[in-house]
């Protein structure tokens, strides 16, 4: 069950902060909020580096 949770939050973590970023980057430009906009920029390269991160350690079979 351990091993179920970790694969999941590995590989759905990443997709969700990337999506979420998004939608705030386009939601803040639409309304002109620079806040926003750049709070979706920073999700998205937390999504990135989160991925990243987890990709090289199941490629380390750390994971």
């Amino acid at each position: 069950m351990n091993k179920v949770i970790r694969s999941l939050i590995g590989l759905l973590m990443p997709i969700i902060l990337i999506a979420s970023g998004g939608a705030m980057f386009g939601w803040g430009l639409d309304n002109d909020w620079d806040y926003v906009a750049w709070a979706g920029v920073g999700l998205v390269v937390a999504g990135i580096i989160w991925g990243l991160v987890v990709w090289l350690l199941i490629d380390l079979n750390t994971w």
